[in-house]
């Protein structure tokens, strides 16, 4: 008589397999502990033959018993140099992670923008503050480029700066509007750049 495996007893780990599971209840049923710890270790050798990758795992022996205890419906007595898992202990849900409720002012550039500018604010070097400012400015176009094919005038990016810096930043954003453009400049044009330039050069030595 043939034997579906909608008549067995459901697989607890099925990467071991079902003859595992099978070796592993036969265990249960012996009654000498030593006897018991022994088969244990055969079968551990085992469960690291069928699953070869969990190696890579840091705390792989310590998985491996976990893993047998687990088979063995955390019924499993056994010399052991690790501590066996509780069912309670495995089934425990995580905490739930604590998020900052402190509402984003601009959600589209992310609360990191508004960091930067909290950060810029505490610099109290005005070059390095101006510096700092360039930088966000131009982070803040560079943004909105993802989500927005015409880019953010510098009128614009300087008033979102400043309605999230308050007044807290000591340099002069007319200044810094009228002198930049907070256009990135990729490393790619820039060596194009160059080539054209010394081409150019070369060929206007050679006219001379």
């Amino acid at each position: 008589m043939f034997e579906y495996n909608t008549s067995r007893k459901p697989l607890v780990l099925k990467e071991y397999g079902r003859n595992i599971q099978r070796l592993v209840d036969y265990i249960n049923t012996i009654e000498d502990k030593a006897t018991r710890t022994q088969y244990a270790h055969a079968v551990l050798k085992l469960m690291g033959m069928l699953s070869p990758y969990a190696k890579q795992v840091t705390e792989y022996p310590q998985k491996r018993w976990d893993d047998l205890c687990i088979i063995a419906d955390y019924r499993l007595d056994v010399e052991s140099n690790y501590p066996m898992p509780t069912r309670e202990l495995l089934v425990k849900k995580p905490e739930a992670l604590m998020y900052k409720k402190q509402p984003i002012k601009y959600r589209h550039y992310g609360r990191h923008i508004e960091l930067f500018i909290k950060k810029a604010t505490a610099v109290a070097d005005p070059v390095e503050q101006e510096r700092a400012i360039i930088s966000i400015a131009r982070l803040i176009k560079s943004f909105s480029t993802m989500w927005n094919r015409d880019n953010l005038d510098n009128n614009t990016i300087l008033s979102i700066i400043k309605d999230i810096a308050g007044d807290k930043l000591s340099v002069d954003l007319e200044k810094i509007k009228a002198e930049h453009t907070f256009q990135q400049v990729s490393k790619e044009k820039t060596k194009t750049h160059r080539r054209g330039r010394g081409a150019f050069t070369a060929k206007t030595k050679q006219g001379r």
